[in-house]
């Protein structure tokens, strides 16, 4: 059973693109061609994990939403 997970970029997002072609119905260009979240929360995905993961610069973070635990990245 997947989560639903509240996703945040963090500013200090360095636009690589990565989690935006990785995952595409998730992540967008705002207007600083930053990548933000197109829309919260997000189901749990593979493509969405993989984005999370190959951040270069750690800028994506995740939240349970049903129990508010920290699930990206790990504590």
């Amino acid at each position: 059973m997947s989560r639903s997970l509240q996703v945040v970029v963090a500013p200090t997002c360095i636009i690589s693109g990565y989690c935006r072609n990785t995952a595409p119905d998730i992540f967008a260009a705002g207007a600083d061609h930053k990548s933000i979240v197109k829309d919260n929360p997000v189901e749990e995905s593979d493509a969405l994990w993989e984005a999370m993961e190959g951040c270069p610069v750690e800028a994506i973070s995740a939240t349970e939403l049903a129990t508010g635990d920290v699930v990206f990245p790990e504590v």
